[in-house]
């Protein structure tokens, strides 16, 4: 550093020193205009990217029907695609279009991948699989090429003396990156289940085209605040001049002889032909990569709670009153509670910590929020324990399930693989019957006279399967009907229903009537045709339909004929014919049989699985965890990041820090194709377990990280004569990198 030196002239050195401390004063009052625009950009660009990312994975497995551990890895590579594509926006922006050009660009990229990705959900309209994936890419791309741009834009903004203002920036932009989260991510799961277009139950056109409408309006905004702009020109290829100098330096090192002058670092090494300034700057870039080499793992947990943790949900109860909390809106908490804990962490936890002299460094707050966040999956893991224990079983191999239900209205006596009696009403599931055998099951009423003699059926049964039957009569005889796979919950948190309407009438003998359902609730419809073709005989036709997953809650049933050539005046149009309730998570059967052999029809419900008793609302303690360990890891990180990077460097490193989370997805893609685990708790524990282990390491490695200080101007010169101040750029310098050696 250069030292001011007088001629003598101390009331111009003295003037020339207040005028330095004026103008710092004036830059520290005022706050960049430019930033408004940057800040409305981020919370659309959020509302886009998490409103399409809250519904993703039930939308690749209730649409696409993907399982979960396939949609997981969907789910997750397009996590890590996101993560991967800011390295190259990056390169665009510090060696070629500026950051300016390339956040305008790449967002269109990014705008055709949300109007490519909605449209595909759109039935029958373009090839659904091969558009959401080809939507699900330049989304990825548009999202990621921007990321690392846009925060270090905003970092340009901001001058000299106003250190204060641009650490106050961070976490205004972050908080804007929640509030945009916190809104879409309450509102999309809404747009899916509670709207109904194309025919269908739910709208993931309209979920997906909302956010698509948002990263518009990004886009718009964004070019609005252009005449505010301070933007800075490329400083050329940044990124190849580095790999450039790194290679040129091992290289010279592997040749070097004995009888060569040895360098003090391995990087020196390249003097020959590169400047000091950008030797320097690679080992401050290469100092801090180091660290980031633990920290995917923190991102292979947070992510999660738009996979894993969503589909916990789906196993739990959302009731909250009248209203249903749906599985993929849990995702809400955590923005919420950033939008809550960033002011209480800024004005209260940090300043007590810091009178206690306690977590006052970056990385001490980093590995806190690393524990913070193997303590979320810990407890996730135990709840999961909980879950799992009140989930119905699935067959072991070799063996199988056999259920009966009996909607007689009377006993029903079973002599089979195992021998029971069901009361009226009642299910009954026989666990681990050996499978591969065919079994004679006999069935006899007990108490209904018009048919006492008993039915003999051959009943074979697969490994792994669950063989159900549902036992009805004609006037004379018991019919059982086999159901296909009426033992299961739903994927999305919703009621699993089946209907039966049974008729003592053999329909194939009179015209063809179409007969529909009518499911309407305080705020959802849902219609129902019913089949007719697949069981008619002895006098008795079924009519059925295939599961279906309605939103918890309480329901009219009504059972209109839409074909007028029926006479046998069975229903008049229109004509109520229950009230049923069904909740989260329950599997449930719905007869509509006709009363005492009467044509008046009488709703009977059966609940073969139970629906779900734990409550969602016991996440929140995790999501609570992990949102405080986000903010301390993620928020310092982004900072820490943009602090530490020297000037021509910053997007650079900005993307390495993004880069970890995609390595963090690239870790879950591994485990879930892996499979290596059959409970979802053992997978929870062992990423908690994983967690801690690494935050030790990093701790360690914290603990010999020597702080770059970076002044980001200096004066250089004062002018005698007018006091005219220039100043120039300072080469960092670390004392550490001295103890770098290859």
């Amino acid at each position: 550093m250069e030292i001011l030196k007088s001629s003598g002239n101390t009331d111009n050195l003295t003037e020339a020193s207040n005028l330095i401390d004026n103008k710092a004063e004036d830059q520290e009052k005022k706050y960049p205009k430019s930033v408004v625009f940057i800040v409305g950009n981020e919370f659309c660009e959020r509302f886009c990217y998490y409103g399409m990312k809250a519904v993703l994975t039930l939308y690749l497995t209730m649409v696409l029907l993907y399982d979960e551990d396939t949609a997981t890895m969907i789910y997750h590579t397009f996590s890590m695609g996101c993560y991967f594509t800011p390295l190259f926006g990056a390169m665009l922006a510090d060696s070629f279009l500026g950051k300016f050009k390339t956040i305008f660009y790449v967002s269109i990229v990014y705008v055709m991948g949300n109007i490519i990705l909605s449209s595909a959900s759109i039935p029958n309209f373009l090839p659904m699989t091969v558009m959401s994936m080809i939507g699900l890419t330049l989304i990825a791309i548009g999202t990621g090429g921007i990321k690392p741009c846009v925060s270090a834009f905003g970092g340009d903004q901001f001058g000299p003396g106003q250190k204060r203002q641009l650490q106050s920036f961070f976490s205004l932009f972050y908080l804007s990156i929640n509030a945009g989260s916190l809104l879409s991510t309450f509102l999309t799961p809404i747009f899916r289940a509670d709207i109904h277009c194309f025919g269908n139950n739910t709208c993931y056109p309209l979920a997906f085209g909302v956010p698509s409408i948002l990263m518009i309006i990004a886009l718009a905004l964004f070019l609005c605040g252009k005449p505010f702009y301070n933007i800075i020109p490329p400083q050329g290829n940044i990124v190849l001049r580095v790999l450039q100098c790194i290679f040129y330096a091992l290289k010279r090192k592997v040749r070097i002889t004995k009888n060569e002058n040895r360098r003090e670092h391995w990087l020196d090494y390249a003097d020959d032909k590169y400047d000091l300034k950008l030797i320097e700057e690679i080992k401050v870039v290469l100092y801090i990569l180091r660290l980031y080499i633990p920290l995917p793992v923190f991102w292979a947990l947070f992510d999660q709670q738009g996979s894993r943790w969503t589909l916990q949900a789906t196993r739990m109860n959302g009731t909250l009153g009248n209203y249903s909390i749906k599985p993929d809106q849990m995702q809400v908490i955590n923005p919420l509670l950033i939008v809550v804990f960033i002011p209480l962490f800024e004005y209260i936890i940090y300043p007590i910590l810091a009178k206690c002299n306690c977590l006052t460094r970056s990385l001490q707050r980093i590995t806190a929020g690393g524990l913070l966040a193997a303590s979320s999956f810990f407890i996730a893991g135990f709840l999961q324990i909980k879950i799992e224990s009140s989930l119905p079983l699935t067959p072991a191999a070799g063996f199988s399930q056999f259920g009966v239900i009996n909607t007689l209205p009377c006993h029903l006596n079973l002599i089979g693989p195992r021998n029971i009696t069901l009361e009226p009403g009642e299910v009954h599931v026989s666990e681990n019957v050996k499978a591969n055998k065919t079994y004679k099951i006999s069935f006899a009423a007990d108490g209904c006279d018009n048919f006492t003699r008993a039915e003999d059926y051959n009943v074979t049964l697969a490994s792994g399967k669950i063989q159900t039957m549902m036992a009805t009569s004609n006037s004379k005889n018991i019919v059982l009907k086999n159901l296909e796979d009426p033992l299961r919950t739903s994927k999305t948190g919703t009621a699993n229903v089946q209907f039966f309407l049974i008729l003592h009438k053999n329909l194939k003998q009179q015209p063809k009537v179409n007969f529909t359902l009518i499911i309407k609730g305080k705020e959802n419809t849902y219609f129902v045709p019913l089949d007719f073709e697949k069981f008619s005989t002895k006098g008795l036709t079924i009519g059925s339909m295939a599961s279906k997953n309605i939103i918890p809650g309480e329901y009219n049933l009504y059972l209109p004929v839409a074909n007028s050539t029926w006479k046998g005046n069975l229903i008049h149009p229109d004509a109520k014919i229950g009230t049923f309730y069904v909740r989260n998570g329950g599997s449930y059967i719905l007869t509509l049989v006709p009363m005492n052999h009467t044509e008046k029809l009488g709703l009977h419900m059966y609940t073969i699985i139970q629906p779900n008793e734990i409550s969602m609302f016991l996440q929140i303690p995790q999501y609570m965890v992990i949102t405080a360990g986000e903010i301390m890891f993620s928020v310092t990180g982004l900072e820490f990041s943009y602090s530490q990077a020297p000037s021509s460097m910053k997007s650079v490193l900005q993307a390495a820090w993004l880069l970890t989370v995609a390595f963090g997805n690239l870790i879950v893609v591994i485990v879930a194709k892996l499979q290596l685990f059959h409970r979802q708790s053992h997978e929870f524990l062992m990423f908690a377990s994983l967690m801690v282990a690494v935050m030790l390491l990093f701790a360690v490695m914290a603990y010999f990280y020597k702080y770059v200080h970076q002044p980001q101007r200096e004066i250089n010169v004062i002018d005698k004569s007018n006091t005219e101040i220039t100043s120039r750029e300072n080469v960092f310098t670390n004392e550490a990198f001295g103890d770098d050696k290859l």
